[in-house]
């Protein structure tokens, strides 16, 4: 009787071990395909489908609500946000609380703001909800955002707190001015230059797309910078290999590139943002860093200097400066880089170069330049007025959307049944042995006196 319990506990607890084992190996292969398939399921990071930006749009929208101090009225609260921003010359902060008026405003207000909209039939759904939510302003307020925004107004405030104030710097004083030396009118930013000059370059209407202004300046200017830099002059390295790299692409002088229009209007916007000191430190280092691995300053130095030696007339040299740039290039460290500056560019579309840099402002690494994209893509100009007072906390409302495919479901379920089941089998080994162990205890005797 004593073997045979002995063999039956032998014949439970090997069955048990190797069951428990069994499971804890399943579990195992199960997290790493859950794992794999959670990852494919996410997809890319911040990615702009159509889930992410409502979604995004949505956490938007609570943070303007979170905006609202629970003791205001929320449409006194709403209206003294849109005036102070355009008695402040912001006007599209001002324009990106009038858009988050359902979002500010209390119920009924807010449904009311919506059912407006809604009864208009033209024009784009932000233009609708514009017009609908100055209804809700003050007399005073909405007659002094439309002064403001009449088309005599917006270019009297462009010229004044464009980029000349919000820069830090004249408009001229972006792309370095060599005409003293040469005597002739210094360049503007704006790359306008003389079709009949064969050392300048000129970006068509279509590459121009939404920003203010190109800071790319001409060969003539690119010339003269370089050769400032070699003969030992003070030089923003990182604006002549901006400036070298875009003239250098529209010419078509990099083989096997062939540069988005983005990536003209991003390298302006960065450039900009870079003299105006709006960019983070961090973000500026990861850019120099990117520009300096895509075109080696050493490099470029030594190119120049090559160049620079056998062509004394600087006037003529514009060619063989091209030459020097173009030959600097590392081809796919410059893929790399000009797909930083086509997010920055997706920062800028349809914005004022002011507004634009109050955005790419809240950036400070790679991750956050894909929030910043999608956040952009789903806000508007709602973004703006948070940007400027949230900072970077505007880029939490970034959502990235899962895909709960049947795989992935299955995959969970299967790991939950083997967790139950693996937890089942532990209690139930704990009580038999518990069990076992009273049994198998002698009786305690009990001493006669």
């Amino acid at each position: 009787m004593r073997a045979r319990r002995r063999t039956h506990k032998f014949s439970f607890g090997w069955l048990s071990g190797f069951t428990f084992h069994g499971l804890l190996f399943a579990m195992g292969a199960a997290l790493c395909l859950l794992a794999l398939e959670m990852r494919h399921a996410l997809g890319e990071e911040f990615a702009p489908s159509r889930d992410a930006i409502s979604a995004t749009r949505a956490h938007l929208g609570q943070m303007f609500a979170d905006l609202v101090p629970e003791d205001a009225d929320p449409r006194n609260y709403w209206a003294s946000r849109v005036d102070q921003e355009i008695r402040s010359n912001d006007l599209a902060s001002a324009r990106g609380f009038l858009l988050a008026a359902p979002f500010m405003l209390d119920k009924r207000d807010s449904a009311a703001v919506t059912a407006a909209a809604a009864a208009e039939s033209k024009g784009e759904a932000d233009d609708r909800l514009l017009s609908a939510a100055k209804l809700f302003l003050p007399d005073d307020v909405r007659a002094r955002y439309e002064r403001a925004t009449t088309p005599v107004n917006v270019a009297q405030h462009t010229e004044s707190t464009g980029e000349t104030t919000d820069t830090g710097t004249n408009p001229q004083d972006d792309v370095t001015s060599i005409t003293e030396d040469v005597g002739t009118a210094a360049e503007e930013d704006t790359v306008t230059l003389a079709e009949d000059d064969p050392t300048q370059s000129r970006l068509p209407p279509e590459e121009m797309g939404n920003m203010d202004f190109f800071v790319l300046g001409s060969a003539r200017d690119l010339a003269f910078q370089s050769a400032g830099w070699v003969r030992g002059d003070r030089t923003d390295v990182f604006s002549l290999s901006i400036s070298g790299l875009g003239l250098v692409i529209h010419e078509g002088l990099v083989d096997g590139f062939d540069a988005d229009p983005g990536f003209y209007e991003g390298a302006s916007l960065v450039k900009s943002a870079i003299r105006a000191g709006r960019l983070n430190t961090r973000f500026e280092e990861s850019l120099r860093a990117r520009l300096d691995r895509a075109l080696p300053a050493d490099t470029l130095k030594a190119n120049l200097e090559e160049a620079f030696s056998k062509n004394s007339n600087l006037l003529i040299a514009t060619d063989v400066v091209f030459d020097a740039f173009a030959k600097s290039v590392d081809l796919e460290r410059l893929k790399i880089l000009a797909i930083d500056f086509e997010r920055i560019a997706e920062l800028a579309d349809e914005r004022s170069t002011t507004a634009s840099l109050t955005l790419l402002g809240t950036v400070s690494n790679q991750r956050d330049l894909k929030r910043a994209e999608l956040v952009s893509l789903a806000g508007g100009d709602r973004v703006i007025p948070l940007a400027k007072f949230a900072g970077a906390d505007t880029l939490d409302a970034a959502t990235t959307i899962m895909d709960w495919t049947m795989k992935l479901i299955g995959l969970i379920v299967l790991l939950f049944g083997i967790t139950l089941l693996m937890g089942w089998l532990a209690v139930g080994t704990l009580l038999r042995s518990l069990h076992d162990s009273r049994s198998s205890s002698p009786p305690t005797s009990v001493p006669l006196y």
